[in-house]
């Protein structure tokens, strides 16, 4: 008799199908606009408390909002390339497409993510990554980001499954402590052929 019985897998984005790509935009932001004071960049990008960086995701400012406070608090000059310096840093994983490919013949596939929505518009343009999936919950459509449980119980409401019979796959250990909160399995992704000897641990053939 099975151990498990895996029906939906749920993943993040940024970190986990694609690279973390606001670590290598804010290392180049720095470089380009020769920024001195690096702690307060990074705060600004952060998904936390009241900084710009959570505000865009939680959809309560926009990308242009964003951007202009960007450019007014750090005195940059040429300041539209940081969308794209932002959303270009973005790509694939090794072999997650393939993976994501594998994985959507036979389970449920849900997006789970903190995300900015012209971000999404931009690497949906690049990547046409959304036909890989059945479901996306996106912290912009419920105004509410990982570091609040509520966000991980609307996540519930997507799964089509009880949270026994789901994984919630994730690069942050806190979002994984949460995910463990409300019944889910979860696997803390490292690399993505680390990822795949996890699933293989909960049943979950792959062939690749």
């Amino acid at each position: 008799m099975n151990k498990y019985n895996i029906k939906t897998l749920v993943f993040d984005l940024g970190g986990v199908f694609f690279t973390k790509g606001t670590v290598l935009a804010i290392e180049k932001i720095i470089d380009m606009y020769e920024i001195k004071n690096r702690h307060s960049l990074r705060t600004f990008f952060r998904d936390g408390d009241k900084n710009e960086g959570n505000l865009v995701r939680l959809g309560l400012i926009t990308m242009d909002e964003f951007e202009e406070k960007l450019i007014s608090k750090f005195n940059i000059e040429d300041g539209h390339h940081i969308r794209n310096l932002w959303f270009g840093s973005y790509i694939p994983n090794y072999k997650m497409e393939a993976l994501i490919s594998e994985l959507g013949k036979k389970y449920r596939l849900v997006v789970f993510s903190g995300n900015v929505r012209e971000r999404i518009e931009f690497l949906e343009n690049r990547y046409h990554f959304t036909e890989k999936f059945d479901d996306f919950v996106y912290s912009f459509d419920y105004q509410k980001n990982k570091n609040d449980i509520e966000f991980y119980r609307e996540l519930l409401n997507h799964i089509d499954c009880e949270p026994s019979e789901a994984i919630l796959i994730d690069d942050e250990r806190k979002s994984v402590k949460y995910g463990q909160s409300v019944g889910l399995y979860t696997i803390l992704y490292f690399y993505t052929d680390h990822l795949i000897n996890d699933l293989k641990k909960y049943e979950i053939e792959i062939n690749l």
